[in-house]
Formats: C-alpha cells, structure tokens, sequence
C-alpha cells in the first residue's frame, strides 16, 4: 500500500500546486466519465442510454407518468445537470424532449476544445433520433455550464429537474452540494442520480481495499484530485433528508456477495468496518429524490438498506 500512498500524494500536490495545468491534463486526457475513450456509434449509444437510462428511472420511480417517452421526464423542465464533463450532450438531448432549458454545474472544465469534434457528435446525435442536425446551436442555446454556486444563483433560475451520473461519489462536500441545491430547486423538484461506489481504479486484491486507509489519512492524499469520497449508501440518504430531499426510490446497479465483503471486512478503516456486510456489499446505486412539494414526499416509504432491490432490467450496462 505504500506505493499507492506515494503515488496519490504526488498526484495530489501535483493537482493543488499547479490546478491549471491539472485541470488542463484532465481535459486532453478526456478523464470525465462521459463516453471516454468512445468514438463513432459508441459515443452516440453512451449518450443516448445515458438520458433514457434517466427516463426510465423516473418512469419506475413514479415521479412522472408515463413509460420512459420524453414528456414524461423531460416536457416542460427547468433541468440542471451535474457534472456534466467534457460535452453538453445530454443537454442537447434533452431539449430535444421537451426541456425548456438545461445548465451544468461542474467543479472542472472540462469542455472539448475542439469545436469540430463537438459539431460532429451533437449533430450525429439529432439524426440518430430523427431530428434536423441543424438544431444543434438551437437546442443548446440559453443554457451553459456554471463552475460556481454563485454563477448558477446568478441566472436566477430555480429547477425543477436536477440530474447526475457518476459525479455525487467525486464531491468532497456533500452537505454543502445539497445546501446550494436547495436554494437552486423548486418545492417541487425531482432530482435523479446515479452513483458509482467503487474504488475508481483504486485497488489492489479487492473491490472494497480502498476502503482500508483511515479517513484522516485518505482525504489528505486525495483533497485536490477528485478521488471517490467514500460515502456508502446510507450516507447519501442521509445528506439529503438532512436538507428536505425525501428518497422516493433507491437500488442497486452493482453489488458483490456478502461472502466477498467478509474476506476484507475486519482490516477495513472505520467506520467501514461497523458496517453490515449486506451494506458494504451495494458497489452503486440509483436515488430518486423529491422536494416536499412533490406528490410523492408525502407518501414515500423509508428505504431498507440492508436489502436494497436490483436496479430495473433494460438499464444501460455502462
């Protein structure tokens, strides 16, 4: 474990002394998480199961009627994406269901610079689903994506739709994410994540051995570099009652056997360690929230993590 531990503190100081150059590293090395290392027809599958992953989510959830069609999600939505990485295609995307507008909220920019590149992916992407390609500057016109809280508060808007793929994991600070969403959404609002809780690449002989540094010792090697927070299930639930958001749906995307989890359990850092098995063994999920104005706030359930439900079949394997 030391070479790792050399490895994270190096990249970190790289990262906190020089985050231009960082942030610039990330960009050419397309480290988003959005279609990375896609190209051609991959790239327009991964986008697309991206958004219709979202509609089907909410479709299963109850938050809106319907089986998945645009107007059941997306008609009429003052929508903010989170992290939404190195392209706004799932902006484009989603305007073209019926989106009054759609912003990002992403800590890097993480932009491609090359316009051409983008050009041919958004337009591929309307002709794909049957749309004028020439819509492309239409569909992304009065949106743009925002690096600060106080950019978005700026625009005045409140949404009503907040989404996010693989990004909650990578936030330092939860408890402040969700203090700004609550001032940015509406009473209303329905916001839909997916979270990755593995190591991210991070490990040795076992799914969970990330886990294994204290918590101390963890965020001092990683503050700068975007490393997975750690925070299991529970804690996302957690944060957003904390600040109003009632859980109308969560399951599981991935999850290993209790049996696996037993092998490294009693060498994990607290407070993994007091954790149940059948916890620790949830490596992702999706949560469907809702804010108090929602009809679905009233008559929610609460949610049993030790027997999370599998995520609905015919979701994207990505």
């Amino acid at each position: 474990m030391g070479a790792v531990t050399g490895y994270l503190l190096g990249r970190n100081l790289a990262f906190r002394h020089a985050p231009a150059l960082a942030n610039g590293l990330m960009r050419l090395g397309n480290v988003t998480g959005r279609g990375a290392d896609a190209e051609g027809e991959a790239a327009l599958d991964y986008f697309e199961g991206v958004v219709e992953d979202y509609e089907r989510i909410a479709a299963h959830s109850g938050v809106c009627e319907g089986d998945g069609h645009e107007a059941a999600l997306f008609g009429g939505r003052t929508v903010l994406e989170l992290g939404p990485g190195n392209t706004r295609a799932v902006a484009m995307l989603a305007r073209g269901r019926g989106a009054l507008s759609v912003d990002g909220y992403d800590a890097f920019d993480l932009q491609t610079r090359d316009p051409s590149r983008l050009r041919a992916l958004y337009e591929n992407l309307l002709k794909r689903a049957g749309e004028d390609p020439s819509r492309v500057d239409e569909l992304l016109a009065g949106g743009r994506v925002h690096h600060s809280a106080s950019s978005l508060k700026a625009t005045g808007r409140r949404y009503d739709l907040v989404i996010s793929r693989a990004v909650l994991e990578h936030v330092r600070d939860l408890e402040a994410l969700h203090r700004e969403l609550r001032e940015l959404t509406t009473d209303d609002a329905v916001l839909i994540h997916k979270i990755d809780l593995r190591s991210h690449g991070f490990e040795w002989d076992h799914e969970l051995d990330f886990l294994l540094f204290p918590e101390r010792l963890y965020r001092s090697l990683t503050t700068h570099i975007g490393e997975p927070n750690r925070v299991r299930a529970q804690g996302y639930l957690d944060v957003a009652q904390q600040y109003g958001f009632t859980p109308v749906h969560v399951s599981a995307t991935r999850r290993i056997s209790t049996e696996r989890v037993a092998k490294l359990r009693d060498s994990l850092a607290e407070p993994y360690r007091s954790l149940s098995p059948e916890v620790l063994s949830v490596l992702g999920i999706w949560l469907v929230l809702v804010r108090e104005g929602h009809p679905l706030a009233r008559s929610a359930k609460a949610t049993d993590l030790e027997s999370i439900p599998a995520a609905p079949s015919g979701m994207a394997p990505f």
